[in-house]
């Protein structure tokens, strides 16, 4: 074992590691592995399993939902961020820390992306694991259907490769898991399809609060005519003291409108079009063309860690007529609800056989609120249960995982069926329950 392969409570690295960037949680495992290679993760692996140890995983902490204790160990997969492109197949291989900044800012040399979500600094693995929705959704579709295979690592420390031809029928099974179902095993790599936007744009607009309901019901007006390749962010956020933009917009709730295309500037001609009749913007980023780096950017998110929770919820095609009652629940000064959000992501684009590889519904919701104590976490609580109430009518019964930030489990994110799937799954590759579960699977299997 490589002697710095480990990270002692008390140390530089431990501290790192068992920092996530949602820190609304704590860590506390017994040690932290810091692998460099797929064969350090599987020996971390066994060498947890000699002493009676389960196994959590985590590269960024984006995801980070239950706390993790002294009967774990942490492995931390950010040292295993190599990045390989395959321009001619558009493909790209990727380690299971590798972030989307550091893809896609290697992938575009080629005229390439990857099907990136809003934060640059969400890991690649995790984010496409939860199904992964971003700025390419549409047309393109999520993130979870790009998938084309995966190395990881059985409860048992095995390596394995899980492809959709994989001779053993378990590892054909985990690639479908880990195809938006929040994976199983310990991922060490990615295999992934990457696209190649004819012509990639973007842009974003702030408005002081009162101009909520006229720039919603402008959004709402756009819906029907935007077609297949312009992806809209709307959102109310509560901005800090010291955002970076005129005084009028900080440290009070927001309007936040973003949105990016593929296909070149006409592709927002509708949307801006019906925003001629909501008051001018106090401040307007233009709609220009973009790289993956200012594509990372307009969902202006926020550069530190915070400690949140959050929820998700997938929502049908009466969302626009709810948009303003939906954003208004965070509009107040004193909402616990500190950002709540709008996506379009119905696609065309056919989908792969996986857990969740094509959006349930045409729109998602986002909401999420600080938490910092119980007595914030219950005013959280109660804030994000205003909004679901708000979205009921449009509500198709499904939540989105990856959007529930701070939470250990996740009950109705899958069909029942694709659930059940999922537990059989888990079982046959981790029978000693030793690895940690995904917040789908915790809720599933109760764990």
């Amino acid at each position: 074992m490589r002697n710095d392969l480990l990270a002692w409570p008390g140390s530089a690295a431990y501290q790192a590691a068992t920092t996530p960037r949602n820190s609304s949680v704590t860590q506390q495992p017994a040690v932290v592995a810091r692998p460099q290679s797929a064969g350090e993760a599987a020996e971390a692996v066994r060498w947890a399993a000699d002493r009676n140890l389960g196994v959590a995983v985590q590269a960024t902490g984006h995801g980070a939902g239950a706390p993790i204790g002294p009967h774990r160990v942490l492995v931390d997969t950010a040292a295993l961020d190599t990045v390989s492109i395959d321009a001619g197949a558009r493909l790209a291989r990727v380690g299971a820390g590798t972030t989307w900044s550091a893809l896609n800012s290697r992938a575009q040399r080629d005229g390439l992306f990857g099907l990136a979500g809003s934060s640059p600094t969400v890991s690649v693995a995790g984010y496409t694991f939860g199904g992964g929705v971003g700025w390419l959704t549409h047309p393109y579709g999520m993130a979870s259907s790009a998938l084309v295979a995966v190395d990881y690592i059985d409860g048992d420390g095995r390596l394995r490769r899980a492809t959709e031809d994989a001779p053993n029928p378990v590892d054909r099974a985990a690639l479908w898991a880990f195809r938006g179902g929040g994976g199983v095993g310990i991922a060490t790599s990615l295999t992934l399809d990457l696209v190649a936007p004819q012509a990639v744009w973007a842009g974003y607009q702030l408005w002081d609060i009162t101009a909520l309901r006229p720039v919603a019901e402008a959004w709402a007006q756009a819906m029907s005519d935007i077609g297949d390749a312009l992806s809209t962010h709307i959102s109310v956020v509560h901005t800090p003291p010291d955002w970076p933009f005129p005084t009028r917009l900080r440290g009070v709730p927001i309007v936040h409108l973003a949105f990016a295309s593929p296909a070149g500037p006409d592709a927002a001609a509708p949307l801006l079009r019906a925003l001629r009749g909501a008051p001018p913007p106090v401040l307007d980023s233009a709609w220009a063309p973009a790289d993956a780096a200012r594509l990372a950017q307009i969902h202006l998110d926020p550069p530190n860690p915070t400690p949140v929770l959050g929820t998700g919820r997938w929502l049908s095609a009466t969302t626009p007529k709810l948009a303003a009652d939906v954003l208004d629940t965070a509009a107040a000064p004193d909402s616990p609800t500190t950002m709540i959000e709008l996506r379009n992501v119905g696609t065309p684009a056919p989908a792969r056989d996986g857990a969740l590889t094509k959006a349930p519904g045409p729109f998602v919701l986002h909401a999420v609120g600080r938490v910092t104590d119980p007595d914030s976490r219950a005013a959280t609580e109660n804030g994000l249960t205003r909004v679901r109430e708000a979205a009921e009518s449009a509500d198709i019964g499904q939540a989105a995982a990856s959007f529930a930030q701070g939470r250990a489990k996740v009950a109705d994110a899958l069909p029942p069926v694709a659930g059940q799937r999922l537990v059989r799954l888990q079982t046959a590759i981790d029978p000693e329950r030793r690895l940690t579960p995904s917040r789908i699977l915790a809720a599933l299997t109760g764990a």
